[in-house]
């Protein structure tokens, strides 16, 4: 049987490039999740994307760190 662990979510700055409009914009977002670079890195193309409304492929990571 499998235990259910709580994971403990902390905060990262993650941040990234896009392309829009032919034009290369760096930014940053905050997001909470587990300290897996993994689930961090795909959670936060999912949330870029659907902000920024572009695909997912277009998003590109250049690094995070703890807040």
């Amino acid at each position: 049987m499998l235990k259910n662990k709580e994971k403990k979510l902390k905060k990262f700055e993650v941040e990234y490039s896009i392309q829009k409009n032919n034009i290369i914009v760096n930014k940053s977002i905050i997001i909470e999740s587990i300290n897996d670079p993994n689930k961090i890195i795909r959670l936060a193309k999912l949330n870029i994307s659907t902000m920024e409304r572009i695909f997912i492929q277009d998003v590109k990571i250049l690094g995070f760190k703890t807040v």
